[in-house]
């Protein structure tokens, strides 16, 4: 079961085809790891981690009977099977006694790793296509990404968190020197490297991050070594943007300002103006019942010519707002369902003081702000796998089982 959870996050940032069949084998071998019987007792023990994620797909199967863009087609299947995870992943890890919890330490480490490799592989890639092109481009935001066939926003999003597993291991933790200078070098390259994908939303929330972190190390750890660590990374970001032309354009195109036209298409302040007061005034038209996810992109991209966002319409674009697109969609039911989730595993996360679940669930609720990171598979199994092992991880504590290492408090 171990080695298939394994597997199944290396592949994340990799390969579709690759992580669906690791998921699957994950399934498979969690539901052969024990009896039928204490599992069913596992289940209604556990009951409040499942019970919400899967009336949410529940209530996202109900919503397509007045939904008038769905046809129920091949793509409304896959479209399903790619939300599954909704309540696969908590209902499979409410089955699981527990996950050892060093285990669970090679687990987010190795997704450390595979985002190391991946981002490797894609500069390697990117130099080679510089070399035959002389374009300088190809190393910045989808030019890079793409080698692996990824958004940039969900690289970068992995990568901010792939910082906060080390951070949370090799500097929160007891360590020795060599292993906190590993910890420096590697912040560092992912740093630069979620600077070169050029996510506004990411960089700035991985900018917060090392801001909180500076006053955590300094004033909770009392660790002046975190503090610097924390401390040269706020300073080195503003430059690495000032140094990069590419990046440091789409920080500049970003304006508060109205939507006026096709001048403003890289403006994304501009633009998600556009897209949520579309997506508001189609809400107040059904708040409670929604759209439905296929209608709702419909009368979406009505709202975007009449707005003169031709790309908007052209490129199909959701609310880049999960909280609206999901209210847009399945109305204030499924809003509310969201909603309660995931203030409750953030509660959860708090009440354990779990460093990485809180973090986890930050990252995520504030990114959802400005992108719909519940609609696409990249987004959804990385919440629902990272968030359902972290809970594990919580629960082991909570029964008594001993951390692999101290943490300084």
């Amino acid at each position: 079961m171990e080695v298939t959870l394994l597997f199944a996050v290396v592949t994340l940032p990799l390969n579709y085809l690759l992580n669906s069949y690791s998921i699957v084998l994950f399934a498979i071998a969690t539901l052969l790891s024990d009896s039928p019987a204490k599992k069913m007792t596992r289940l209604r023990e556990n009951s409040n981690y499942w019970i919400l994620p899967l009336f949410y797909f529940v209530w996202m199967t109900i919503v397509l009977i007045w939904d008038k863009g769905s046809t129920f087609s091949v793509q409304t299947g896959e479209d399903l099977e790619s939300s599954a995870s909704w309540f696969v992943f908590p209902i499979l890890f409410a089955t699981i006694d527990r996950i050892d919890s060093r285990s669970i330490k090679k687990i987010l480490l190795a997704f450390v790793v595979s985002n190391l490799g991946a981002s490797l592989y894609c500069l390697f890639k990117a130099y080679l296509e510089y070399k035959s092109t002389n374009y300088i481009n190809v190393f910045f935001y989808y030019h890079l990404s793409t080698h692996i066939d990824i958004s940039a926003i969900y690289f970068s999003l992995y990568c901010v968190f792939s910082i906060y597993i080390l951070v949370f291991y090799f500097l929160f933790q007891k360590q020795k020197f060599w292993m906190r200078l590993f910890c420096l070098v590697t912040t560092g390259y992912l740093t630069f490297f979620v600077v070169i994908l050029s996510s506004k939303t990411m960089i700035f929330l991985l900018y917060i991050s090392a801001l909180i972190f500076t006053v955590y190390s300094f004033y909770y750890f009392r660790s002046k070594w975190g503090a610097l660590i924390f401390s040269i990374l706020l300073v080195a970001m503003p430059v690495l943007l000032i140094k990069f032309p590419y990046v440091n354009s789409r920080l500049r195109d970003t304006q508060i300002k109205e939507y006026r036209g096709q001048t403003d298409d890289q403006n994304g302040l501009a633009v998600r103006g556009v897209l949520w007061e579309s997506s508001w005034n189609l809400i107040r038209e059904r708040p409670v019942f929604g759209w439905g996810r296929y209608d709702a992109q419909n009368v979406l991209q009505k709202k975007y010519l009449e707005s003169g966002f031709k790309e908007g319409a052209k490129e199909n674009y959701n609310s880049h707002n999960q909280y609206l697109y999901t209210w847009l969609c399945y109305g204030l039911v499924g809003l509310i369902l969201l909603l309660v989730y995931t203030g409750s595993l953030l509660s959860f996360f708090l009440r354990n003081r779990n460093f990485l679940g809180i973090c986890l669930l930050l990252l995520f609720i504030l990114a959802n702000i400005t992108e719909c990171m519940m609609e696409v598979q990249k987004g959804i199994v990385f919440f629902f796998l990272f968030g359902n092992l972290l809970l594990v991880q919580s629960k082991n504590h909570k029964s008594g089982l001993p951390p692999d290492e101290a943490v300084l408090i």
